[in-house]
């Protein structure tokens, strides 16, 4: 599986991710697809941006950390993309500073936290949610250097 990284963004201060880093990182969230064919997109935005999409696609007009689309496989059809993750850099840096480990690791937390929903994580519980974002956090952890 092919992971394309965009920052379509100016990223906080210090904060210079790699990109390979930051693929490895989706791959090992999305678990079970990391071999299949297909593409995932990382596309890094600011408020303006993810509050456009949020409300777009998700009808709630406000920021938001990260959002996942999956886009459907036809089988057969070798490199179909597979979805795209939208991570908001200015989420990252105040949540980063809020848990007091910065934005580059809540940049690849986030990162986990959307592959983890294409692979069919959900977090519509606060249990789900907690579980969740402990193996969104151990797998940035693994990567985020």
């Amino acid at each position: 599986m092919k992971v394309n990284v965009f920052i379509n963004t100016a990223l906080p201060e210090g904060v210079k991710p790699s990109s390979a880093a930051l693929a490895k990182t989706v791959l090992a969230g999305l678990q079970r697809f990391s071999r299949a064919a297909g593409e995932v997109n990382l596309i890094i935005v600011d408020d303006a941006e993810i509050t456009r999409l949020n409300k777009s696609f998700l009808r709630k007009d406000r920021a938001t950390d990260v959002i996942s689309f999956s886009h459907p496989q036809f089988p057969g059809i070798k490199g179909q993309p597979f979805g795209d993750i939208y991570i908001c850099a200015d989420a990252a840096q105040r949540q980063g500073r809020e848990l007091g480990h910065g934005a580059m690791l809540e940049l690849f937390t986030l990162a986990a936290h959307g592959a983890l929903h294409l692979a069919g994580h959900d977090d519509n519980t606060l249990q789900k949610r907690a579980a969740m974002n402990a193996i969104a956090e151990k797998i940035a952890r693994l990567y985020c250097k």
